[in-house]
C-alpha cells in the first residue's frame, strides 16, 4: 500500500552494573510521509522485567507519559504508552524507566454501575420507587431472564470512552452497542444516566453531548450476532452473563463479558468478549473467543435510508471495512436542533475472516469466519457535532483511511 504507516521499534538493552537495567532505550521510526497522531505503542510486558519492579514511564525529549500494563483476550501481557505525534519520516528516541506521571490526564474510562436501596424485585425497579442510590462495583452477573428497562443498571449496561468517543451496550437480552456523541474531550460517563433515568436521550443536547444514535432492534454498531442466512440475531438467548471492567486506565480501558449458554439452533456456546478503547481514538476494539465453532459469527450496524454505504473488501489488504455516511443520528435530537445531524459508522475486520458482506431489513452485516474460535474487529462512529467534528463525507473517508492504514501496518518490534 502506498504511503503506508510503518513504525519500527528497535529495543536496545544496555549493560548496566547490578542485577537489573536502569532503563531501556527504544527507537521509534515513522517510515512514511504521513503525519501520525495519538499512537498507542505496544511492547511485550516481558521487556519491563529487565527493570526494577515498580511503575514505569516513557520519555522522549520533554514528553513524559505513563506506561500501563494491560492484557488482551488471549492473556498476553503488554506494556502500552501513547505517542502524541510523529512527523513524516521522524525518528524518536524513547527511554523507558521507573517513575510516575501524576500530571498526565485520564483520557479513557470504563464503568458498570447500578442502583441499591428501594424495593427491587429480580433486578427490577418500579418507576414509582425513588428511594435508591448509585454504586459502581464494576462487576455484575445476571441471569438470562434479565430484561430491558429494568431501571436497575445505569444507562442499561457498561460504558466506556476515550477523549474522542463514548459507548455503552445493553446488558440485557438486546446486547446491542450504542453511541454517545461527545461535545467535550473530558470524561463524561459519570454524568450520564443519573439526572433522570432516560434524560440522556429524551432531552436536548447537554453540555457533555447526547445519546445520538437510535438502536432499536438493530445491531447498533459493532454488536455481536449470528447470521442465520436471512437475518442477524443478537446474543439474546443465553443462560447468564458476567460482565466487569478489566481496565480503567489513563491510556486504555476495557470491558470483559462472558455469555454462558448462548443458544443457537439448540447448541449452546460460551462466548467471551473484550472491548478496548485507547486515548485519542474513536475506535473500539472487539475481541471474541467462542468455545465451539460458530460458522456464521457476525457483526454490523444499523441500516438507514438516508445514508450511503461504503465498502472496501480488498484481498490485498490485511484489513477491510464497511461504513455508512448520512443523516442517521437520533430522531430525538432533531426536535431540538435544525441541523442535518450527519453521522458516519464504520467497522474494520480482517479481510481473511470475511465470509460474506450482506444485509437484512435492519442492518448492514459482515459474516465472519473465526480462527480457532477467535475473531477481532474495530468499530468507529463520527458525528458532525463532536468536539472534533466530522461534518463531510470527505472528512469521514479521511478518518477511515487513517484507521485502515494503521491496522494494515502495525508496529514492528526488533
Amino acid at each position: 500500500m502506498k504511503n503506508a504507516l510503518l513504525i519500527v521499534i528497535f529495543a536496545l538493552f544496555p549493560v548496566v552494573s547490578g542485577a537489573q537495567n536502569k532503563s531501556i532505550q527504544l527507537v521509534l521510526e515513522n517510515k512514511t510521509n504521513q503525519q501520525v497522531n495519538d499512537y498507542v505503542v505496544e511492547i511485550p510486558a516481558s521487556i519491563l522485567k529487565k527493570l526494577t519492579i515498580g511503575e514505569y514511564i516513557a520519555q522522549s525529549g520533554n514528553e513524559i507519559v505513563p506506561i500501563e500494563i494491560v492484557t488482551d483476550l488471549k492473556g498476553n501481557l503488554k506494556g502500552i504508552f501513547p505517542v502524541a505525534s510523529f512527523k513524516p519520516h521522524e525518528i524518536k528516541k524513547v527511554e523507558i524507566k521507573q517513575g510516575t506521571t501524576p500530571q498526565y490526564p485520564k483520557r479513557t474510562y470504563a464503568e458498570l454501575s447500578h442502583r441499591i436501596g428501594g424495593n427491587p424485585k429480580d433486578f427490577r425497579y418500579d418507576k414509582k420507587d425513588t428511594v435508591y442510590t448509585w454504586v459502581k462495583p464494576n462487576y455484575m452477573k445476571l441471569p438470562g431472564s434479565f430484561r430491558d428497562h429494568a431501571l436497575y443498571i445505569k444507562y442499561e449496561g457498561p460504558g466506556w470512552e476515550s477523549d474522542m468517543a463514548a459507548f455503552r451496550f445493553y446488558l440485557d437480552q438486546r446486547n446491542a452497542i450504542d453511541v454517545f456523541g461527545k461535545k467535550t474531550p473530558g470524561i463524561i460517563l459519570p454524568q450520564v444516566g443519573i439526572d433522570g433515568y432516560e434524560n440522556y436521550h429524551k432531552s436536548a443536547v447537554s453540555h457533555w453531548g447526547v445519546d445520538n444514535m437510535t438502536v432499536g432492534n438493530s445491531l447498533g454498531i459493532g454488536s455481536i450476532a449470528y447470521w442465520d442466512g436471512q437475518k442477524a440475531i443478537r446474543v439474546e438467548n443465553r443462560d447468564s452473563v458476567e460482565c466487569f471492567v478489566q481496565a480503567d486506565g489513563k491510556i486504555r480501558s476495557q470491558i470483559m463479558t462472558t455469555y454462558f449458554g448462548w443458544n443457537i439452533d439448540d447448541t449452546k456456546y460460551n462466548l467471551k468478549s473484550l472491548i478496548s478503547i485507547d486515548a485519542g481514538s474513536r475506535t473500539s476494539h472487539m475481541e471474541l473467543q467462542v468455545d465451539k465453532n460458530i460458522p456464521n459469527l457476525a457483526t454490523g450496524f444499523i441500516k438507514k435510508k438516508d445514508t450511503e454505504l461504503l465498502v472496501n473488501n480488498d484481498e490485498n489488504s490485511i484489513w477491510s471495512y464497511i461504513a455508512t455516511w448520512g443523516k442517521q443520528s437520533n430522531e430525538d435530537i432533531k426536535k431540538y436542533q435544525q441541523e442535518s445531524n450527519m453521522m458516519g459508522l464504520a467497522i474494520f475486520v480482517r479481510t481473511k475472516q470475511i465470509k460474506e458482506i450482506t444485509s437484512d431489513k435492519l442492518n448492514h452485516v459482515i459474516v465472519l469466519e473465526p480462527e480457532n474460535g477467535y475473531v477481532e474487529y474495530y468499530f468507529m462512529p463520527v458525528w458532525e457535532f463532536d468536539w472534533q467534528p466530522v461534518a463531510t463525507k470527505t472528512d469521514f473517508q479521511h478518518r477511515i483511511d487513517e484507521v485502515l492504514t494503521r491496522l494494515n501496518n502495525p508496529i514492528n518490534i526488533k
